[in-house]
């Protein structure tokens, strides 16, 4: 399964739609879009979509670690 299943997977699980996750996140729909798809978006250099490199699935999946402990205590994190 790829990484990009299991946050789909996750989400499902979890009832958790794209806008939802950007709000929770800080992260753009569009981001959260394209990081379900496995890819990175086209941009002015490239012209087709990349795959995801493995520091920004860290990082997104840290994010999504942090809204997962969120909906499982019912707090939300304060410095």
């Amino acid at each position: 399964m790829t990484e990009h299943d299991k946050a789909k997977a996750w989400m499902a699980r979890n009832n958790i739609s794209v806008e939802q996750l950007a709000a929770m996140t800080g992260y753009g729909k569009r981001s959260v879009y394209w990081m379900l798809r496995g890819q990175s978006p086209p941009n002015a250099t490239r012209a087709k979509p990349a795959l995801i490199a493995d520091w920004v699935w860290q990082r997104f999946e840290m994010a999504c670690a942090g809204v997962d402990a969120q909906l499982k205590t019912g707090r939300t994190f304060k410095w």
